[in-house]
């Protein structure tokens, strides 16, 4: 039995010991959970009191002992002054870092399968498509939601217990290090990298940075582990000791041949070293789909699971939160994929909304806000945008956002009809553009609606959908 396994609780002694801390007062009870906002507290709870830009946990500690916490992580003596008798105090130089301690500690603890999932665009996707594939024949934990930073991923790290024969795990970054970081807590037996785009490159500067960033995750690596990359990636290639997955590259390990689009979704044959998995079928469309679930191929190969527990775990994949969902009212098309975007994710699913489009008879219609954390290539890129589906075929774009409307302004300098294209530049003012697009759109048309997250989409979809 393990020391740091929240089912069966915590010490406090325990606890102090593994985050590298100072039990300044002890109540004896064990932890049963982990809890960084008061408003989510169950009785048993470690609150970690993290200093925020805004606002400062330490001024919650008492409303956590009142909610039932049994202990507190702080890093200032002084917010253990009105602690109850019921609730231990651990005193450490930095919550945060003591948090990642807990976790790297209680991780070591376990015989898991590991797979830390990254990249610019399609992490999540692929998490889910691995979780999938490896459930099918173990049990498997997973990254919850979007709890992939230096917070969210140990809090992840601490739900795992001995029961768990694998577990995915998601890593997000914006900024050198923190890969590096996170790779540190989990130690994987599998690493993979999607991609790597322009996500973040406001802070980062170029892809080749971004690329060496996202190649931080290997430094984690188990002896003898797995860093799966996408082949299709010419900054990725070249790596020594890699394996890749590529829809194009035919010298990668793991390849997809007959790709084919059909009424439930993508088939295709997945090729991987020693034979071929036919009749892989995944519920969601657009070819760069396919490249995720052939991630999971590679990581369900090395698992050793079965090709037809392989093909069950893609066949279940789910989608997560607001990424391409597709929908229809009255007679149109949605897809609806506003969980975060960057021009690369745009241009994947402007291909996608083309391929339904030629099926249903109908239009191209795009719907593109602004894309954020560009930085100084932020006009560049959004004009590539509006390039791309001038080149694709678009009949009609609609811009949401000053950023977007260059797309737009791009998008008619490429060829596009002027009368075609809107603009829209007031993101507070979501009724002028659905009032456009509803005047200007038909049955059998299909709409992709995307754009940052932050830019709340969804206000537009759902005046279009009648919410």
């Amino acid at each position: 039995m393990t020391q740091l396994d929240l089912t069966t609780g915590i010490t406090p002694e325990n606890a102090a010991a593994a985050a590298g801390g100072e039990l300044i007062r002890s109540s004896g009870k064990k932890i049963t959970g982990i809890s960084i906002d008061t408003r989510t507290i169950n009785p048993g709870d470690l609150f970690v009191a993290v200093k925020g830009e805004n606002t400062d946990g330490h001024r919650f500690v008492s409303g956590a002992a009142d909610a039932g916490a049994s202990a507190v992580l702080i890093s200032d003596p002084d917010a253990a002054g009105n602690l109850p008798e019921g609730c231990s105090a651990i005193l450490v130089p930095d919550t945060v870092a003591a948090l990642g301690k807990l976790a790297e500690a209680h991780k070591a603890e376990l015989d898991v399968l590991t797979v830390a999932v990254t990249g610019s665009v399609g992490k999540t996707t692929t998490r889910q498509f691995i979780y999938g594939v490896l459930s099918q024949e173990m049990k498997t934990h997973r990254t919850e939601g979007n709890f992939n930073n230096e917070l969210g991923l140990p809090l992840s790290v601490m739900k795992l217990d001995g029961s768990f024969r694998a577990s995915v795990l998601e890593m997000g970054m914006s900024a050198k290090g923190e890969i590096s970081y996170l790779t540190g807590i989990v130690r994987p037996d599998i690493a993979v990298i999607t991609n790597i785009g322009t996500a973040h490159i406001e802070f980062l500067g170029s892809r080749e940075a971004i690329r060496d960033a996202k190649l931080e995750i290997a430094e984690g690596l188990k002896p003898g582990g797995k860093l799966i990359l996408n082949g299709d990636e010419p900054l990725l290639s070249g790596i020594p000791g890699a394996v890749y997955c590529a829809l194009k590259n035919p010298e990668a390990e793991f390849r997809a041949a007959n790709i084919c689009y059909t009424s439930g979704g993508m088939m295709f044959s997945a090729v991987c070293p020693d034979r071929v998995i036919k009749d892989c079928l995944i519920p969601t469309l657009g070819e760069h789909t396919v490249l995720d679930a052939m991630f999971a191929v590679a990581c369900g190969y090395y698992a050793g699971i079965s090709d037809e527990g392989i093909r069950r775990g893609l066949a279940a994949f789910e989608a997560v939160g607001m990424r391409q969902n597709i929908t229809e009212h009255e007679g149109i098309t949605y897809i609806l994929d506003y969980y975060n975007a960057s021009p690369e994710s745009i241009r994947a699913s402007l291909s996608v909304t083309k391929e339904l489009a030629g099926k249903t008879g109908g239009r191209t219609v795009a719907v593109i806000g602004n894309v954020l954390e560009l930085g100084n290539r932020s006009e560049e890129l959004h004009r590539s945008v509006g390039s791309f589906a001038a080149s694709l075929g678009c009949d009609l774009f609609f811009a949401f956002g000053k950023d977007a409307s260059l797309a737009a302004e791009e998008a008619v300098r490429d060829g596009m009809n002027e009368s075609c294209v809107f603009s829209f530049n007031d993101i507070s003012d979501p009724a002028a553009i659905s009032e456009a697009v509803k005047e200007h759109t038909r049955p059998g048309d299909c709409i992709l609606i995307k754009a940052s997250h932050s830019i709340h989409m969804e206000r537009v979809a759902d005046i279009l959908l009648g919410k």
